[in-house]
């Protein structure tokens, strides 16, 4: 048919111009037929060949923080105006169907103004003159504006049933399995919070998605990927339904050698991991194997991730200074993994996954060696060591999702994870923060965020129904064995602005003090946390858990130990109970528009939860007052959300969230207790405590944190966004009042997609 078109086509053209006889021509056109067609056909481009293809996207962001009423936390962040831009682009090449190159190119910018001066060559010097102004926005080096995550470089391959591709670069966004390889976010995400990474969408499909009909699987955001850095294959089509997966990377936030498991320059926060170009002492190995289609629609894998680090790391002082410190041999510990897991649909109405897993501590434990002639002091030698090999620790992850009940699907989930199972980059270690092995207990454990020492379930019923949800989430775990009375808790409400306005703040690296940047705390008053004897109070970084506020990647979490008495703190006693974690949610929404004669959605969404840490079955936390209750908690949030055009919607944000605890102590030393008048009226008794006279004082957690605001969605031309978000914060701390504050926070981004 195409052929007899294309002949009346050109024989029309030549009857036109010639006046030559139909007939013949057709006839002369039809010996020419199909190397005509074949030329034309060798032009046309399909869905999957583009000779070269560009999108991306350009997005300018500022972001203001002040603080009115300040603590200590914000002495060097009392205000601060921050204005950058970002332009990503990936680039693709499709030479053919079977072929395609790409490569991702990210380049952020600070507009607030860039200085150069000497730091520009010495990265971890300290700025101390009031005139050098150096950038904390997109990072805490010296550097200037870093390279974003996604520098990096692939190729695909399609042949029949053959399907792969390699990627390579500073950031690779991969998942295997969840006791292997896979993340868990440890708060719920709100419409209020526009991501930095929110991908291509028009602001109705934003609000859908996020309030009006939120994806329920997962939560609000459900992203299951862990960011390497290195070389990824991926075999996602073999034969006999196979897929298989294999990484080579490096140990990013988990290097022992280096402050907080972080390569740095003489010790200062930096993201040059994140460059690609790495000078980390271990590599890290993942291996998964899967097969499709059985039974049905069930996938069963098999999976392997390693972690080791090289020997010669015993040279590094931030490595075996730190074990010197504490009179014990270096020692560096290895870790094996391995997986089964399996998942899919068992039939229409119900969902299984399931994932089973051993891990394996390697250990070598460095021995000092004599000195050679000529020189006094023996030393470390990475050929010098013991070997040992732990028992195999055992974990499961069971998870069930069943869809009998029509429009109300039910979900459980169950876990059993022995005291010294250790599985870094899983989902026992929450968003990008890695927590090696610390014997330690999470507010909201089980629910929100999983750690090893831990069996219980998880239940949510979530009905569907329309022009509203009702989703209910019940959660009671309790750890399998005696464990350190370390308590820790995230600032779910206010934690990410409070992190951002900090010059400790950066995007891709965990832990930091939030100190401002400069490696020392800088004016909170913590609750006191575990106890070393060196000056500094910090023991082995592996294991150090000094209290006070540390940064994650997107929130601020708070540490402290649950003390029983004063003596117990005297004495460094850390306290041990057999701990139990309780939860329970309600996230609603309703929309109202009907109740004005408009079509456009007005929603009414609202989230709540209580949650507690107790050393006795609590089947509902509800006061910190509880038989047993170490730490209690109440967090709330209310968004009204309003469709004023299809192209403009706006959201309010109210919310407060609480932590309370009977278990708190404060240390403060003795300079600052008489000049600032601490404990008047009260014993002074003082304490010889870190290698300084020290007054401890019971200081009972009351925090009140509450927030109020408004932000808007516009898109106000095609495929180009305006968000804005404004909010208003404060902090009370009811026992420690030099720890309130007040401050505001305000955000707004347009973002060009093209």
């Amino acid at each position: 048919m195409r052929k007899k078109i294309v002949s009346f086509f050109i024989a029309s053209l030549l009857t036109s111009s010639w006046a030559i006889s139909t007939e013949a021509k057709i006839a002369e056109v039809d010996s020419l037929l199909d190397t005509l067609a074949n030329n034309m056909e060798s032009t046309l481009i399909g869905k999957d060949d583009a000779p070269l293809a560009a999108s991306g996207y350009m997005v300018f962001r500022v972001k203001n923080f002040e603080y009115p009423k300040a603590s200590g936390l914000q002495s060097s962040d009392l205000a601060r105006t921050a204005v950058d831009a970002l332009f990503q682009m990936s680039i693709v090449g499709m030479p053919n169907s079977y072929l395609t190159l790409w490569t991702n190119l990210a380049f952020p910018f600070d507009l607030s103004g860039f200085y150069a001066n000497h730091l520009s060559t010495r990265p971890s010097s300290n700025p101390s003159y009031k005139y050098e102004r150096v950038l904390f926005d997109h990072s805490t080096d010296y550097n200037g504006p870093t390279v974003n995550e996604e520098m990096n470089v692939g190729v695909d391959i399609r042949a029949g049933v053959f399907g792969a591709y390699v990627t390579a670069g500073g950031v690779i966004w991969a998942n295997a399995s969840p006791l292997t390889m896979w993340e868990r976010e440890t708060s719920p995400r709100f419409l209020s919070q526009y991501e930095l990474f929110e991908e291509e969408k028009t602001v109705s499909t934003y609000y859908k998605e996020k309030s009006f009909k939120p994806v329920k699987e997962g939560g609000r955001a459900f992203w299951t990927n862990r960011s390497f850095g290195g070389v990824f294959v991926n075999f996602y089509q073999l034969p006999m339904d196979l897929k298989a997966q294999f990484m080579l990377s490096q140990p990013a936030d988990m290097d022992p050698g280096t402050r907080d498991g972080l390569t740095m320059f003489g010790g200062q926060p930096s993201e040059l991991e994140m460059f690609g170009d790495y000078t980390f002492r271990g590599d890290v190995y993942h291996a998964r194997l899967a097969k499709e289609k059985i039974a049905g629609d069930m996938i069963v894998g098999v999976n392997y991730l390693g972690m080791a680090f090289d020997k010669a790391i015993v040279y590094e002082p931030e490595f075996n200074s730190q074990w010197v410190r504490e009179n014990m041999p270096p020692t560096l510990l290895n870790t094996h993994v391995a997986s089964i897991d399996f998942k899919g649909n068992i039939n229409s109405k119900f969902y299984l996954m399931a994932d089973l897993a051993l891990s394996i501590t390697d250990s070598s434990l460095f021995n000092k060696v004599p000195p050679p002639p000529g020189r006094r002091d023996s030393s470390y030698e990475k050929t010098s060591y013991d070997r040992s090999v732990a028992s195999p620790e055992f974990g499961v992850y069971v998870k069930a999702q069943s869809k009998h009940i029509e429009n109300v699907p039910i979900t459980l989930e169950g876990i059993y994870f022995s005291k010294d199972f250790f599985s870094p980059y899983s989902i026992t270690n929450p968003s990008r923060f890695p927590g090696w092995r610390k014997d330690e207990f999470y507010l909201n454990s089980g629910s929100l965020r999983y750690a090893p020492n831990l069996t219980g379930l998880n239940l949510k019923v979530e009905p569907v129904f329309n022009r509203g949800r009702l989703d209910l989430q019940y959660g009671q775990h309790r750890q399998v064995k005696e464990g350190n009375d370390v308590l820790l808790f995230n600032y779910r409400l206010n934690g990410r602005a409070m992190w951002e306005s900090t010059n400790s703040w950066t995007k891709h690296n965990p832990l930091f003090w939030a100190d401002s940047g400069n490696g020392i705390p800088n004016g909170y008053v913590e609750r006191v946390g575990v106890l070393s004897e060196d000056v500094d109070n910090t023991g082995i970084k592996m294991y150090r858990q000094q209290g006070g506020l540390r940064g994650g990647t997107w929130e601020l979490w708070e540490t402290f130990v649950a003390y029983e008495n004063i003596d117990q703190v005297k004495q460094k006693k850390i306290p041990s109970h057999t701990k139990w974690s309780s939860y329970l949610s309600i996230d609603a929404g309703y929309d109202i528009g009907h109740w004005f004669n408009t079509d456009r959605d007005i929603m009414m969404a609202g989230h709540a939860a209580v949650s507690g840490v107790s050393t006795t079955i609590a089947p509902l936390a509800y006061s910190e007052s509880q038989s047993g209750m170490l730490l209690w908690s109440f967090y709330g949030q209310f968004e009204p959300a309003v469709a004023i055009t299809p192209n403009l919607h706006m959201v309010g944000i109210f919310g407060l969230e609480t932590w309370r605890s009977n278990h708190a102590y404060v240390a403060r030393d003795l300079e600052s207790y008489a000049s600032n008048g601490y404990g008047v009226g009260k014993s002074h008794d003082y304490y010889s405590l870190l290698n300084g006279y020290t007054y401890i004082e019971k200081a009972p957690i009351n925090y009140l944190q509450t927030a109020v605001g408004f932000g808007f969605d516009w898109d106000f031309s095609d495929r180009v966004g305006l968000h804005m978000r404004y909010k208003w914060m404060t902090h009370s701390d009811e026992t420690v009042s030099e720890n309130d504050w007040s401050g505001h926070y305000i955000t707004a981004e347009t973002k060009m997609w093209f």
